[in-house]
């Protein structure tokens, strides 16, 4: 029986460029919460995001995976905050600086409704691009402050190459963290060892839930992690060739609400005592 499901927010369960889930997504969500399944993200997106994808209903959201795994959430309750060292946000800083489209966003642990974010040694026009892209409210600064942060992404304009470049940078100059790509010209950053598969483990333990009584829905790089942790892994018809081969199952498109008539049928499987169609 499937007693926990997780998925992706971007391009996942809200297509790219969509400000909130569809009401029909948030009713799924809740005939799976009535079915007496848990859901929750496993997303880059921290709690304020959250807040706003999901038109402030945050029982779609009590427990799961935030910030790729620095922050897992049970029953409305942090079980696990990771932040980052001050020093190593610097020397990315300090990497990308003479690279031209390339520069860093932090995000403030402790943060509002606002969602305000930090772009470094950028320009407000430059900012503003991925602003749109990516949907969070950013301020330029030209260092990077002296506070707590659960969260960094990488601005990278520009083709493959410059990601590979960006890739390159990162790697060599500050090799405690790793940097995965959930969209073209974007890198999430996450401290050597934190994944979405890392903070999985942490909310099984919590909720004393199996690897095999979990559905995870993904669709990019920052998903092959969790896809390879769980027998029923679920790619999203749109989800990248990679994110295609790794995972075990298929539904429709995030633009079709594919996700969506799949908890709708988690709902209806557990009510009956069964596996999901999907899932067969």
């Amino acid at each position: 029986m499937i007693k926990l499901v997780l998925s992706d927010m971007d391009n996942t369960l809200v297509p790219f460029g969509a400000r909130t889930a569809s009401p029909r997504t948030i009713e799924a969500i809740h005939d799976v919460l009535d079915a007496g399944v848990r859901f929750g993200p496993a997303t880059g997106r921290d709690y304020v995001e959250l807040m706003r994808f999901f038109s402030m209903d945050e029982s779609c959201f009590m427990s799961g995976i935030f910030s790729n795994g620095k922050r897992v959430r049970v029953d409305g309750e942090y079980v696990r905050t990771v932040t980052f060292d001050h020093d190593v946000l610097v020397r990315i800083d300090e990497v990308l600086r003479p690279e031209e489209g390339m520069f860093l966003i932090c995000y403030p642990a402790e943060t509002n409704l606002l969602n305000p974010a930090y772009g470094v040694g950028t320009t407000s026009d430059e900012l503003a691009v991925f602003e749109g892209m990516t949907s969070f409210n950013g301020g330029v600064v030209d260092e990077v402050p002296d506070e707590p942060f659960v969260a960094a992404t990488i601005a990278c304009k520009g083709g493959p190459e410059r990601m590979d470049r960006c890739r390159a940078l990162v790697a060599e100059a500050v090799p405690e963290v790793d940097i995965v790509s959930p969209i073209p010209q974007w890198f999430d950053v996450l401290p050597k060892g934190v994944s979405k598969a890392d903070g999985l483990e942490v909310l099984l333990d919590a909720l004393h839930i199996t690897d095999d009584e979990v559905a995870v829905f993904g669709d990019a790089e920052n998903d092959l992690a969790i896809l390879s942790k769980v027998r029923h892994s679920v790619a999203v018809a749109n989800a990248t060739d990679e994110v295609l081969r790794c995972a075990n199952y298929r539904v429709g498109a995030s633009a079709d609400e594919g996700v969506a008539d799949a908890l709708f049928e988690v709902a209806r499987a557990a009510r009956a005592g069964e596996m999901p169609a999907f899932l067969s």
